[in-house]
């Protein structure tokens, strides 16, 4: 077996472990990805209004319906494609971790590290992936900006639904978390008809959340000893810190960093945010189709990951590609708020 076929390579991907990208399933269906055989995705989004059905006498013709209109938007998913160098020096040394007595023949070396690869490649993918649903559910803008691509991919979030409280801050005396909270549950659902049902909050958020006498005293979590909220820690970096009778609310603190381009580190949910939305709508991850020759002749266009390896002769050395055309495709913005509560 070639295990540097692409379809060897690609079974490999789907069985490696992700990233964190609680965003990514909570709020865009991340387990069921949707893909495409073309450069663009079009989405046709219908928006409803809540019309009743008018009266009439029962002698008289029935009352003519209007049809709901729709609008249908193109979107470009950006490109990815980070690769990676592997050199016969590489293989031919012990890599870190590696027993320093074994005997692993240098096929063996090139076959583990071939799996380190495409997990690095894909948690990079990943991340990404991630950075793009925190962008579109706190700004409602995605920005692609890199190697001969600058451009911005806007989902006309409303701007009432992008908050930034003043006077009122969670940490000030006299703030009601509670109070907004319900306040934006109700927003959301007279613009969207949707029932936000989840609020991921950054870590300033969730300290100010907690520090406040009135929220406690509503607080019903899962595990409760002696009076003491004690939070569950799920996978992902999520801790789930308690569900809120009123507004009938799950909170989540999420704990996720990313590199910026400048090699510093930053939340994935801006210091003092959070984001209050539904996880049933129409959102999910959208992928275009893979841009590469042998993506074509192989059948394998339509797909959310495409690894390709090929060799270079001078000077030696194998390359690992890991290609994808992910965009987190927020097809309901009215559903989700975002609030900058610190």
């Amino acid at each position: 077996m070639d295990i540097f076929d692409t379809r060897t390579m690609l079974e490999a991907v789907e069985q490696i472990p992700s990233a964190r990208r609680f965003l990514m399933v909570t709020f865009f269906n991340g387990g069921v990805p949707r893909t495409f055989a073309s450069k663009t995705v079009d989405i046709d989004i219908v928006k409803g209004q809540r019309k009743m059905a008018p009266f009439v006498h029962p002698r008289l013709p029935g009352s003519v319906v209007l049809r709901d209109g729709y609008r249908a938007d193109t979107y470009t998913p950006p490109y990815i494609q980070p690769k990676i160098e592997t050199t016969a020096e590489l293989i031919l040394k012990r890599a870190a971790g590696d027993n320093p007595y074994a005997s692993r023949t240098p096929l063996e070396r090139a076959g583990a590290q071939l799996g380190k690869d495409l997990a690095d490649l894909d948690d990079q993918i990943t991340r990404r992936e991630e950075w793009m649903c925190s962008r579109a559910l706190t700004t409602g803008q995605v920005q692609v900006v890199g190697e001969g691509v600058d451009d911005t991919i806007d989902f006309l979030m409303a701007a009432d639904h992008k908050v930034t409280l003043s006077t009122d801050k969670w940490d000030a005396a006299g703030s009601d978390p509670l109070g907004d909270l319900r306040a934006w549950k109700r927003k959301i659902a007279r613009d969207s008809g949707r029932t936000a049902n989840v609020a991921v909050l950054s870590g300033e958020a969730v300290d100010a959340f907690q520090a406040n006498d009135m929220v406690m005293k509503q607080l019903n979590t899962r595990r409760v000893d002696l009076g003491l909220i004690l939070p569950q820690e799920l996978p992902d970096g999520v801790t789930y810190l308690g569900y809120l009778n009123d507004p009938g609310v799950d909170l989540y603190a999420y704990d996720e960093w990313y590199l910026d381009d400048n090699g510093d580190e930053q939340p994935m949910i801006a210091a003092g945010g959070l984001i209050l939305g539904a996880t049933n709508t129409r959102n999910a991850m959208l992928y275009g189709a893979i841009q590469d020759l042998d993506a074509i002749e192989s059948g394998l266009v339509e797909a959310a990951r495409f690894p390709k390896s090929w060799v270079t002769q001078e000077p030696s050395a194998r390359w690992l590609k890991l290609q994808s055309a992910p965009l987190a495709g927020l097809l309901e913005p009215d559903a989700f708020l975002y609030a900058k509560v610190v």
